[in-house]
Parts: C-alpha cells; structure tokens; sequence
C-alpha cells in the first residue's frame, strides 16, 4: 500500500498580509482540496494580501492543470494580492501560471524571493 502523501498548511498574519506556508507532498488528487483549504483561509481571516510559499511542498504538474486551476478561482480572488514564492527551477511553471491568472484580470506575482513577494504586496496594497 504505501504512505499516502500529505501536506501541512502553516499560516501567520503580519503587516496585512497573510502568508502560507505550505509543506510535505501534493498530489494530483489532492492539489484542489489543498487549493480550496487555502481559498477557505484567506476568505475566513478576509485579507486582501496573500503570501504562499510553495517551496517545501513536492508535487508539481501539468500546465493545463494550473490553467484550469486558475480559470476556476473564486469570482472574488482579483480583488486579492497574491504573491506565490517557489523555487527558482520551477520558473516556467509558475511564469505561465502567473501569466493565466493576470490574463484574468487577477493581481497576481511569481517570486524566488520572500522578502521580494512581502515589497510587492505593500507596493501594490498602498494603490
């Protein structure tokens, strides 16, 4: 049988901005109930900044299912800074998700670099 995968989901609020960090092993099953508990997180602490920090967590996937993913946020999700902290080798993976999600008219920005995403995420917030 084997040890299912799972993840741990971290969060802490600072300076308006509520950061993720997500941990441990996704699957292709399980990538949309971790998405909806994030989603459900951010609408019950009703943030307008988002930190996800995706560096830790293993499992990656097809670009079809980022778009598709990013196709069916919730209708609210552009009035919402988003900034996504991976690994530099996962650049054009997260390039092209980053680019569905503002062909949608979502605020939203792919960083190596948490201090980076934090900065953009003030930056955009004071607008």
């Amino acid at each position: 049988m084997g040890n299912k995968p799972g993840y741990t989901i971290s969060t802490s609020e600072e300076d308006g901005i509520l950061e993720i960090v997500l941990t441990g092993e996704v699957t292709q099953d399980s990538v949309g109930k971790l998405e909806n508990e994030v989603i459900d997180i951010g609408k019950s602490v009703n943030v307008k900044n988002f930190l996800i920090d995706i560096r830790e967590i293993k499992g990656r996937f097809r670009y079809t299912g980022a778009y598709y993913r990013v196709r069916n946020y919730p209708v609210d999700r552009p009035k919402i800074n988003t900034a996504i902290v991976d690994l530099a080798g996962n650049a054009d993976y997260e390039n092209f998700h980053e680019n569905t999600a503002v062909n949608i008219g979502l605020s939203f920005k792919w960083f190596t670099d948490v201090d980076e995403a934090r900065d953009w995420l003030k930056k955009v917030s004071e607008k």
